[in-house]
This record gives structure tokens, sequence and C-alpha cells, in this order.
């Protein structure tokens, strides 16, 4: 099952310095961006969730609108959350030390790794998790709780696909589990070992590679029952999967190693069929079709989506610089992102099947000042987008859906020195306009959360408030915005405040490298 997802794939050092491409087909040309600010007027609008403040890591979405993602919070631990589609719950355990997501289904099952911290701390590794809302968080058996164990993805059964250290030499063995937790370590076929389950359909088929005693990487495929059949490397020197839907189709990476490396889809009974110079694939869906970038030099990358039937489409924007595919659904519709120059600010792109795409600053509905979407990250069946933006990871539905709880713009600083005020705003919307909001801000010194002034009128409202730190250091401002009917939304900036006559900055946190296993 494809679980549309932000993860970029990990390519070997040196891949992404290497780019150049020829189109077999051109889309028709994009509208051309417009100020994000702008509120499109029709029927193709979308409403807006704030899920979590940045810096968000992964996120996948279901059939219905759920998330799972992960997102550094306010302790500096990378935390899980499940928005459940009235909500955001955190859905790591007390005293982990880190908790990340690997894909939700449609039944709202998250599939999850979690890391305990040891007295010795080379020793933490990550074990795996199932969670659902029924049953909460339920370790799965491991292989060897001494040594790392990764998931993947799971399907909507409940068949969860991953891979386990289980020597701690680095050497990995593909493991699936069932949708009653039963541990069914996946057998390597004659010849390979290190191998990792990659993804797993709604038969029950299993993807995957592994390697020959050469150091090829080959592909593997298990069936229901687990016996696995080798493909080889159909051809190349090397090959590394990445997706296969339920009709069969596989997309992965030939000589991902080498300046030439291209992505195929190998289709049954049609072959591998090569899918371009430098394509890195970022999503598959059930029609076959495939979407990713082709990767260039100086990172002006061309989104592509790609079939058998229409070959290569390029869907960079008309004079545009840059442009990134990230996922798609079964319906045909693109998400990514676009540069309109160099060092411009990215956009939040959406392309449909006619190839028409637009910035999807200008399909939001009564959005708050001040906010940019950045980069649409995943789309779900019914047409939910998972997006960035300058307030942190947001939803957007179709046709103005959304929830009652306050939408907020980002927060906005002026005047980052020590002894002197500094001045926030941030503007909010609400689409029930007879509720009234209440705002407090905690400027993270010790003195707690203070109320704030907030000015509005029938659902658009602005907080304003003030303060004077007389120490210079690292703080995290939190402010809470909630309605009359004690609905909140939450967002936190973190600030490095200097001396008066330095100028100060808000110092977004870098996010962690995601936990994965070696080469995956």
């Amino acid at each position: 099952m494809r679980n549309f997802s932000t993860g970029r794939i990990a390519l070997a050092a040196g891949v992404m310095a290497f780019g150049g491409a020829l189109w077999q087909a051109q889309a028709a040309a994009p509208e051309e961006l417009e100020a994000a600010t702008a509120t499109y007027a029709g029927k193709d609008v979308y409403g807006i969730v704030n899920l979590v403040p940045s810096p968000v890591l992964r996120t996948y979405i279901n059939a219905r609108g759920q998330v799972a993602l992960e997102y550094i919070a306010l302790d500096d631990r990378l935390h899980a959350g499940v928005f459940n589609g009235e909500r955001l719950l955190d859905i790591s355990p007390p005293g982990h030390d880190t908790s990340s997501v690997s894909g939700i289904n449609d039944w709202g099952e998250v599939a999850l790794q979690i890391r305990f911290p040891r007295t010795d701390p080379s020793t933490a590794v990550f074990q795996p998790y199932r969670w659902s809302a029924a049953r909460g968080l339920v370790p799965l058996p491991s292989p060897n709780p001494d040594t790392n164990t990764f998931l993947q993805t799971l399907n909507n059964r409940g068949e969860i696909v991953g891979g386990s250290d289980t020597t701690g030499d680095s050497n990995y063995r593909a493991v699936r589990w069932t949708a009653a937790n039963r541990l069914l370590p996946l057998p390597s076929p004659t010849g390979l070992t290190n191998t990792f389950a990659t993804d797993i359909n709604e038969n029950n088929i299993t993807l995957g590679d592994g390697q020959s005693a050469g150091g090829a990487s080959h592909l593997i495929v298990w069936n229901a029952a687990g016996r696995a059949t080798d493909l080889g490397t159909l051809g190349a020197s090397s090959v590394v999967s990445r997706f296969l839907n339920n009709r069969g189709d596989i997309v992965g990476l030939f000589d991902f190693t080498t300046p030439n490396f291209t992505s195929f889809l190998l289709s049954p009974g049609k072959g591998a069929a090569r899918i371009g110079l430098n394509t890195v694939p970022t999503d598959l869906n059930e029609a076959g079709e495939v979407v990713g970038r082709v990767q260039r030099s100086n990172n002006e990358n061309r989104a592509f989506v790609f079939s058998r039937a229409r070959g290569l489409v390029n869907l960079n924007p008309s004079s545009f610089w840059a442009s990134e595919a990230n996922g798609l659904n079964d319906s045909g519709v693109v998400v990514g992102l676009a540069w309109p120059e160099q060092y411009a600010q990215s956009r939040a792109w959406r392309w449909l099947r006619s190839g028409a795409g637009v910035d999807l600053n200008r399909r939001l509905l009564n959005a708050p000042g001040g906010l940019v979407l950045t980069n649409a990250l995943t789309v779900s069946a019914n047409g939910d987008i998972v997006a960035e933006s300058n307030a942190g990871l947001v939803l957007l539905r179709p046709n103005g859906g959304g929830t009652d709880a306050p939408v907020l713009g980002p927060i906005q600083l002026t005047q980052l020195q020590v002894n002197r005020p500094v001045q926030l705003t941030l503007s909010l919307r609400d689409r029930n306009p007879a509720d009234t909001h209440s705002a407090t801000v905690d400027w993270g010194d010790g003195r707690g959360p203070q109320a704030a002034a907030l000015r509005e009128y029938r659902g658009k409202g602005e907080v304003r408030a003030s303060h004077t730190y007389t120490a210079q250091g690292d703080y995290s401002i939190v402010v809470r915005v909630t309605d009359s009917s004690r609905r909140s939304t939450t967002l936190y900036e973190r600030i490095n405040l200097l001396e008066l006559g330095t100028p100060g900055q808000v110092a977004k946190k870098r996010p962690q490298a995601h936990p994965q296993a070696p080469g995956r």
C-alpha cells in the first residue's frame, strides 16, 4: 500500500550532484504565480487546519484525511503525532527519546519505531510499535531487542513490513508483522544478504531488495505466504526498490550510485520501462503513474509525472527556475513545490492530470494574514493536502472544509534585542463568525502564559503583544488562541536573542536526521 509520504529518497553519496534530462512530452503551461495572500473566489478552494509548528520531518495521509507525522517538539525530541480529523494527538510514550512514524492506513493504524534512552546512550536502539485509537500503543515482537528495527509501511489489512538488524552488525533482515502482531521473518533468496522490505500492497505482496556477494543490490518480491523471488538487477549493475501498487507495478532505481542513475517502472508482463536519466521517484498510484523530480545541477530540478501511455511529462511551471513533485493520488492530482527564481521563496504547487498547475496559495479560503504555503507534501484519495507553511504544517481540505478550531497565521516578531520591547503580531481566522477569542503568550523566560491583546470582528482578528527580555539566550515563544467553544490552536517560535546593538534572529530548530537503516 502506498502511504503518501514526504520522505525524500535517500541516495548514495554523489548521486544528487548530477543532472540533465530529455523530455518525452510537455505539459500544458501552468498558471503563473500570483500574490500568496490572494483568495480565489471560485469553487476550487481549500479550508485550512493548523497541524503542528515547524520543524516537521515525515508525514503520511490516509484516504480519510487522517495524518501521521513526526515533529520536533519544545523538548527538542522527535515526537510522533496523529491528526484524527479533528485534533492532533501526541502518541509518543512517556520517557521516550525519539518517536518516528512510518505510515498510516485507512483504518487509522500507525506504524512507528521508538527509541528509549539507556544508561549507555550508544546502546539505545529503535524498536517497532503499532498504534490505533482503539488499542493505543502496542509493542511489536522484535527479532533482537538489542538492535535496531525499522518499519517502512503498512497496508489496510494491518500487515507491516520493514527490516531488522538481527545481529547488530548492520546486516539487515526483511521482516513482516501480521495484523495480529505475529512476527514473520522473510527468507533471503539464495546468495543474497542484507535484505530490507520497502513496501507491501493489499494482496500482502511485499517488495524489497538485498545484496549479492559482489555488492550488487537485487530486487526481491515475497508473495503473501512469504516465499521470495529474486528478480535480479533487471539488466542494470544494481537496483533498489521503492514502491509497489495493488496491480503489481514496481518502481525503483537503476545504478543509483552512478552519475547515470535512472528510475524505472516494472509492470507485470511488460518488463521494466526506464523513466528517464537522473529521475528520482517520490510516489506511485494505482493507475501506474509515477511522480518525482529530475535531479539537475545546482538543484535546478524539474517535477515530472510518468506513465506508460504518456511517457515522461515535464510539470515545471513555465519560466520558473525549478520544481519538484512529492505525491499524487489515484485521480491524478500531483502536489509539490515550485521556485519562481533561484533564491525566491518556494510555493506549494498542485497539478491536475490535464497538466494544469496552480500555486495553492491562490486557492485558500479566508487565509489568515501573512500565511504562505511553501511546499505541498502529500495528497489523499479524497483530495486533502498536507503542506508546509511559514506557520508550520497545515492540512488543506477541499471545498473550504476544516475544523472549528481557530486558524492562525505565522508568528511575526520585530526588535529581537535585549532590553528593547519585542513586538509580536499574529493573524487569526475562524469559520464560525459568532465565536469570540482570547489569546495568551508564553515568552519562554519562566513567567508563564500571559494574556495578550486581541482585536476581532466576525471571525477575523489579530493578536498583538509586547515583551522585554533582560538577558540574551534562546527562548521558545508559545502563542495559544482559544475560541468561545473552548477549541484552541497553538503555535510556537524559537528565537535567539542577542545583546543590544547586535541583531537577533528567529532560530529554526534543525531537523534531526530521520532514523533509517543505513543505505535505505
